[in-house]
């Protein structure tokens, strides 16, 4: 009778294992091919060049309308029932919304597509939008002495570069050179190296692939040019 009991009690386990192993083995095998492209090397490249690209239209044309206003001293608007004083130009009216959701939609396909590969946009974009602004702010007190841009223009530069400082303290090479090659070979950052806000995966895992020369020369190159693309880009569209 014992035995009895205990070949009956598996036999209930069984439809519960199989079941629950061919749940889990389906989930796998249908969520991979989902996703297995974000594992190429060709994924994370583009999507380096791709938020750089984007990043640096939209912070462009945003700080373009950001002096276009300062020059204006400080101050437009448009539409409403009210009489205006200072007429904001289309260009600003245009560009200044779309720079700001376009910004956010450069982190993001950093996020998901670069994936830590190249110099990070997601630990770059906060000290540039920042920074950038700030110099503008500044840029607008030495031309007009506005007392409230050169406050704006200090606090913008203060809350730029902290986060900077605190990421080059976890890593310089991270900030630079990203945390993954190209492949997805996790990078040898130095025995200092450390986790960080941006980045908090461990540093030096076994197995971490020391950085070449060509490492370098892929990831800043990337930034580089589609920054100045973007940049250009961004001048022109402004203009028109």
């Amino acid at each position: 009778m014992l035995a009895s009991g205990k070949s009956a009690s598996a036999t209930r386990r069984i439809p519960f294992t199989v079941s629950t192993v061919a749940l889990v083995t389906f989930s796998s095998s249908t969520t991979a091919p989902m996703f297995g492209w974000r594992r190429l090397a060709l994924t994370r490249v583009v999507g380096s060049a791709a938020s750089w690209f984007l990043f640096a239209l939209s912070f462009t044309l945003l700080f373009l309308s950001g002096t276009a206003v300062i020059g204006l001293g400080g101050f437009c608007a448009s539409g409403g029932p009210y009489e205006i004083a200072v007429q904001c130009p289309d260009s600003v009216i245009a560009f200044t919304p779309l720079s700001i959701f376009g910004g956010l939609i450069a982190v993001a396909i950093s996020a998901f597509l670069a994936q830590g590969f190249g110099a990070p946009l997601t630990t770059w974009a906060w000290p540039i939008l920042f920074c950038g602004l700030g110099l503008a702010f500044l840029g607008g007190f030495v031309a007009y002495q506005d007392i409230v841009g050169l406050i704006i223009g200090v606090m913008f530069e203060i809350m730029g570069l902290v986060p900077l400082v605190l990421e080059l303290r976890g890593s310089p090479q991270r900030v630079f050179l990203g945390q993954f090659a190209a492949n997805g070979a996790q990078l040898y950052e130095g025995e200092k190296a450390r986790r960080s806000l941006m980045s908090p995966k461990t540093p030096n895992p076994e197995g971490a692939v020391q950085p070449t020369a060509a490492h370098w020369v892929l990831s800043l190159g990337i930034a580089v040019i589609f920054v100045a693309a973007g940049i250009q880009v961004a001048r022109l569209w402004f203009a028109v």
